[in-house]
């Protein structure tokens, strides 16, 4: 018998988390409830009628006579219906909350506001390179959920690395991963927390999530994590040395860890901007402390490491501007990080939908790093009569991704186009990868016409 079996669990929002945490639910003898706000596609109305399971479009008062109740990533926790929840005192949990329950492996968990699912996704390739049997989790591809994990049923000496967000960590309480890594920390999702104290609050509950023989490893250059020292705390910096972690100095990385010091050389290393080799030492360090502290990867096998798409994604040549598709860049950290990473010969296409940022800081990356830039988006023209105030004039509008290729080809001067959005995709898109593939479909186009 499982703690959950005979439960009257409700599962709010039936995307990817949903669908899988309803289904290892089900499978351990719990009475799954869905609440949906929207109409189901074919795949979801496949598994609400194999799996057996009661829903509702649109959320009921019914939700609130489950025991438990799972709330989705994408799903907020200030709607009405949580709100009553908690009035009712209904125990709320995240999807990774009930998956880890249901794991006996060891996890390494990565959140951040930029660079966690690169970091997730070196410390896979690393892990494997190291010996290990592992699994990558997270909104990422090629990742999973936590639930499908599960219900690939793991070795027990296989190592998760699990991709978390904020939102995932809104709803944990015995979630407690083996490493816990917070890679930075800067404004985002201003639209769903009341301030940025409150996002930086649900982050830091990672911290307090690790098992008691973990460890835990942050950004020594972020102003907001370098204080928080605690036991097993390492750190990592790209702009000093320092003594409990990992550092850049050059080309070379530097490990210092339990009086052990190993240094590894970034000229084999592929990825492209200063932010990579930052998201490298990371996976250095956690691929060595949950190795029993030991790497047997050589610097010359960093040349088998591959990035993500997405993320500073080479796409292709077309009259003879190189093309990359940045499209999970959805902030302005992420938005300074892709300029500054490719030189000042750029043409960028950016917007989408606003976040409640703060538009300076945007601004001024364009009025540094941008030859011109192509607007799209419900933000383009917010963003039009900021670089206006500004005194830049270098900008086109788009009413359409198709548009704005069009015309980044069009224009004479620049060696790169850099499609980094600094916004959501939710105005014109389903998610950034939707965004990111569109993208390339449109870019190949022209690489055939050519």
């Amino acid at each position: 018998m499982n703690e959950f079996e005979n439960k009257k669990i409700g599962i709010v929002g039936f995307g990817r988390s949903g669908q899988n945490v309803a289904k290892i639910l089900k499978a351990r003898g719990a009475k799954v409830f869905i609440s949906e706000n929207k109409s189901m596609n074919k795949e979801q109305l496949k598994i609400i009628a194999d799996y057996k399971l009661d829903f509702e479009i649109g959320h009921s008062d019914q939700l609130l006579s489950n025991e438990i109740i799972v709330i989705s990533p994408g799903v907020d926790n200030k709607i009405d219906i949580i709100k009553k929840a908690k009035l009712l005192k209904i125990p709320l949990f995240s999807e990774i909350e009930i998956a880890s329950r249901f794991l006996k492996n060891k996890i390494i968990a990565i959140t951040g506001t930029n660079g966690k699912s690169t970091t997730a996704f070196l410390t896979y390739q690393l892990l494997k390179m190291n010996g290990k049997k592992a699994y990558l989790g997270g909104n990422i591809s090629p990742g999973k959920s936590l639930s499908e994990i599960v219900i690939e049923n793991p070795p027990k000496d296989a190592i998760i690395t699990v991709e978390i967000s904020s939102f995932q960590l809104e709803n944990i309480s015995k979630f407690s991963p083996n490493i816990g890594i917070i890679t930075s920390i800067s404004d985002d999702h201003l639209d769903r927390y009341n301030s940025f104290q409150e996002y930086l609050n649900t982050k830091l509950k990672l911290l307090k999530s690790i098992k008691k023989d973990g460890f835990k490893i942050l950004n020594y250059d972020n102003q907001f994590l370098k204080n928080q020292v605690e036991p097993n705390t390492f750190f990592v910096s790209i702009k000093e040395e320092i003594e409990n972690g990992g550092y850049l100095k050059g080309d070379k990385i530097f490990l210092k860890i339990f009086g052990k010091e190993l240094v590894y050389d970034t000229q084999y290393f592929k990825l492209i901007g200063v932010h990579n080799r930052q998201n490298l030492i990371f996976a250095l360090i956690s691929t060595f402390l949950i190795s029993d502290k030991e790497l047997k990867i050589k610097p010359t096998d960093l040349s088998q490491l591959k990035g993500m798409e997405h993320r500073l994604e080479f796409v292709g040549e077309v009259k003879n501007k190189k093309i990359y598709n940045n499209s999970m860049c959805t902030n302005p950290e992420a938005f300074r990080v892709s300029l500054k990473s490719l030189g000042k010969e750029q043409i960028v296409i950016l917007g989408g939908r606003n976040k409640n940022f703060d538009f300076e800081s945007i601004v001024g990356t364009i009025k540094e790093c941008a030859l011109s830039v192509i607007l799209i988006g419900e933000v383009k023209d917010l963003l039009k009569e900021k670089l206006i105030q500004e005194g830049y004039s270098k900008f086109y509008l788009a009413n359409s991704l198709e548009e704005a290729v069009k015309i980044s080809l069009e224009i004479p001067e620049g060696k790169v186009v850099n499609f980094s959005p600094g916004f959501s995709s939710f105005d014109m898109f389903k998610n950034f990868i939707e965004r990111g593939n569109k993208f390339k479909e449109i870019v190949k186009k022209y690489e055939r016409s050519v």
